[in-house]
């Protein structure tokens, strides 16, 4: 019998693990619209990718040969019908000033070659967002309506080419496009049939689940969430603003050496951990997460520039502009990249992704996992403790998890607060 890849609905959360104080003011105003951890998740992500369709002059280097990546994100929000995923259409008003200026959004019912030339209109720039999955699943089931293999290659800003008797040959250099779909999880299913679909590990991921309480603010009578949306629509003009002054001027983002250094070692244990009870299969996931961090710092980065009304004409005096990652925004972009490495691993299970009977069942939670892989073969409570605060977890189930791996045998107590890995 097929066994089911546990995972509690907190080690899927997002919001519960993120230093909301340390996460730029437009975010947070983000935040307030949702109400649970579900719809805080939501918005979180829909406010992330909806934003960086707009930074389309803002790239970055990543891997040994040095290939550009721009920010923008491809994201599927699975959820239960009735579960609040609705929200993340409100994340919209942040980008909606751009789309009345210049043109942004793609309807997602549209047929490839509408697709393709909207997108060639706005020089490879725009926004599919769609918060109904079934208009994607229905206009995917025609011959003509698959854009699968061009989403594929516009997560990875590859050059899509299209001939026709009719008006010859047009390519679309760079696409920069981002993505938001929002569906159930039948309908990722039939977006996404297996694993062998590249289009699977270039999707961001977030699983909704729990929440099964009703939400008693759902009919809120002094109505906060449309004062919430004016905040947006608020924060939609200053990035309108912001994207104005820097339109034309490209901007490089980087991380500082020792922040690279721990996104290679907090990699390399995910890479081992999830391999090993996921298989080969993962692979791509995992390479592809760092990418997704890489990402999510340069819209954290790029939301700090809105805030901070003279932060653009810095850029535009320098000869060759540079954002510079601080340490705040790259904590919050490793513990966002972790969780959804851990959401990645739940959709996969989703979709069959390896027959898990033969996968012996794992001591604790992949992210446990994944975190005992990340400390040296000797620690402390305290080195623990503090290693965990950058993965998002709390120092009362880092503490739990060295208990559970000492019953387990996978630890051994030296001495008080001092601990060493078995194996």
């Amino acid at each position: 019998m097929k066994k089911e890849m546990l995972m509690e609905a907190d080690d899927l959360s997002l919001t519960p693990h993120v230093g909301i104080d340390s996460l730029p003011t437009m975010l947070k105003d983000c935040l307030v619209v949702g109400q649970t951890t579900q719809t805080k998740d939501i918005m979180l992500l829909s406010s992330l990718t909806a934003v960086s369709s707009v930074l389309g002059n803002i790239s970055f280097r990543y891997a040994h040969y040095g290939k550009r990546y721009w920010p923008m994100l491809q994201t599927f929000i699975m959820a239960s019908p009735a579960s609040g995923k609705g929200i993340a259409d409100v994340a919209k008003e942040l980008v909606k000033p751009i789309h009345e200026a210049y043109g942004l959004f793609i309807p997602g019912d549209s047929t490839y070659p509408a697709f393709y030339e909207l997108l060639y209109e706005q020089n490879g720039r725009g926004l599919l967002y769609e918060t109904e999955g079934s208009v994607i699943t229905d206009i995917w089931k025609n011959g003509c309506g698959n854009y699968n293999t061009a989403l594929r290659k516009i997560a990875e800003h590859e050059t899509l080419s299209k001939n026709r008797m009719a008006d010859g040959r047009t390519e679309i250099d760079v696409p920069r496009m981002a993505m938001l779909l929002t569906g159930t999880f039948g309908q990722f299913r039939t977006l996404v049939p297996s694993i062998e679909n590249g289009f699977f590990s270039r999707l961001t991921l977030l699983v909704v689940r729990g929440g099964n309480a009703f939400d008693e603010t759902v009919f809120m009578p002094n109505n906060e969430t449309v004062s919430a949306s004016e905040k947006l629509t608020k924060w939609g003009k200053r990035l309108h603003e912001t994207v104005r002054r820097l339109r034309g001027t490209n901007v490089t983002f980087r991380l500082s050496d020792s922040q690279a250094a721990q996104v290679g070692k907090t990699m390399a244990g995910e890479y081992g951990e999830y391999l090993k009870h996921l298989g080969e299969g993962f692979h791509a996931n995992i390479v592809r997460n760092g990418v997704t961090m890489m990402r999510v710092a340069a819209i954290l980065s790029a939301m700090r520039l809105v805030e901070d009304r003279e932060s653009p004409e810095r850029l535009l005096s320098e000869e060759t502009p540079v954002i510079e990652c601080t340490e705040a925004d790259f904590q919050t972009a490793m513990v966002i990249a972790t969780k959804l490495l851990l959401n990645a691993a739940d959709a996969y299970n989703q979709i069959g992704g390896k027959k898990q009977e033969l996968v012996p069942a794992p001591q604790g939670s992949y992210q446990s996992l994944t975190f005992m892989a990340s400390l040296p073969p000797v620690f402390t409570t305290g080195e623990c403790v503090e290693q965990a605060q950058t993965m998002g977890v709390c120092e009362r189930t880092a503490r739990r998890w060295i208990n559970n791996w000492m019953e387990t045998g996978l630890l051994h107590k030296k001495e008080h607060g001092l601990y060493k890995k078995v194996g």
